[in-house]
């Protein structure tokens, strides 16, 4: 690990980065069908449905343990829906990327193959509007 000033610890960490003025909460996604796709990311990943007093087909919140995943409708014929060119990825930890990779193929994803860099793994799949995730074992 690289440690350009000198004050990371043993393990890499530098002091401040234990003083979040924020935490992150929730990803929204923009989606074209909102109910699709969180029933996409609940049966694949077993997320759990967040109660709401919003109307299901535009906004859909999951627990994903830590972070919320939001999916919320997007409106207007130039609405960002289903490029997999779009500005976010949603990034799920796996100990076992090859594992999950494997369950989440049975369960009917559409997932790439498992990409090794070193110790880190890699693997990305499509949901069914062509937005892209990802499975690492990058905690």
């Amino acid at each position: 690990m690289w440690d350009f000033y000198g004050l990371s610890d043993c393990n890499g960490h530098y002091p401040w980065e234990d003083l979040m003025i924020a935490t992150m909460k929730r990803v929204i996604v923009f989606v074209a069908d909102v109910e699709k796709c969180a029933d996409f990311y609940r049966a694949m990943f077993d997320l759990s449905p967040i109660k709401s007093d919003l109307a299901a087909d535009e906004w859909v919140e999951l627990d994903a343990g830590g972070c919320r995943l939001a999916f919320h409708k997007a409106h207007g014929a130039h609405g960002p829906t289903g490029s997999p060119a779009a500005p976010h990825k949603i990034v799920f930890y796996a100990e076992d990327v090859g594992a999950v990779q494997q369950e989440l193929v049975r369960r009917g994803a559409q997932m790439d193959e498992v990409q090794t860099f070193g110790d880190l793994l890699l693997c990305d799949g499509t949901d069914p509007e062509g937005h892209r995730f990802q499975i690492s074992n990058r905690a």
